[in-house]
């Protein structure tokens, strides 16, 4: 049997869990819920919802992760599907375990990612969005690592997906497309605070485009980010 371990990186406010609970809907994967959030929180000292109940309840220590990310695969599943947040990736910290695993880059436009941050949280920089950590995961892999857009795969689920499993080397299955209602057993305990409209959904949400304002105070850090999504977005993979 073949053994496969995906690490999926996206920025916070994008469609991250909709792809998690996409692959949980396979037969034969396994599911990982921000395994260096605790480490993110503990390192960065960022006052997230729940931050104290993360860093007592998990893993706050970098290499141990790698660690147990490269252990067998659990319940004799062959997928290990990860859903990683590359803004929890320091600059410093050492991508060469990354080389191991199939990775993939999920994308959105700041342009909708900072009004929907701004409704949870306060943003301290630019590193709290992932943009420039993904770009650095796209070049330390010499821009042949997949990049998916979140508009992309909302505007036509089957394809993306279908087409997200081809550079996997793994068949689509139609059950990704759907999935049981409310909180899932691998969602991490910060779920109650991020993931109510997830927990409402069975199936991708229709795309709508954000029209929120992106206020004043927030232009440099959007043009800033947007440089970044652009450089991105060459690479993704077309409907």
């Amino acid at each position: 049997m073949k053994h496969l371990r995906i690490a999926m990186w996206s920025g916070p406010r994008n469609i991250s869990t909709a792809m998690m609970r996409s692959f949980s809907s396979r037969s034969d994967t396994y599911i990982s819920d921000e395994p260096f959030y605790a480490n993110y929180l503990m390192r960065t000292g960022i006052d997230h919802p729940g931050r104290e109940e993360i860093i007592e309840s998990y893993d706050t220590d970098y290499d141990s992760v790698i660690s147990d990310l490269q252990n067998n695969i659990p319940d004799n599943k062959s997928i290990w599907y990860q859903k990683h947040m590359a803004q929890h990736i320091d600059p410093t910290d050492n991508l060469k375990w990354t080389n191991s695993f199939l990775n993939c880059l999920l994308i959105r436009n700041p342009n909708e990612v900072i009004p929907s941050f701004l409704q949870k949280s306060s943003i301290t920089d630019s590193d709290a969005l992932g943009y420039s950590q993904q770009l650095r995961l796209l070049q330390y892999h010499d821009y042949k690592i997949p990049t998916v857009d979140a508009k992309d795969i909302l505007l036509n689920p089957k394809s993306m997906l279908t087409k997200i499993c081809s550079f996997f080397k793994i068949e689509f299955e139609k059950e990704m497309l759907f999935w049981n209602q409310g909180p899932h057993p691998q969602d991490g305990i910060w779920g109650k605070y991020w993931y109510d409209r997830l927990w409402e959904s069975t199936t991708f949400s229709t795309y709508k485009e954000n029209t929120s304002f992106v206020d004043d105070q927030y232009k440099d850090l959007l043009e800033k980010c947007t440089i970044i999504y652009n450089e991105l977005y060459k690479y993704r993979i077309r409907p």
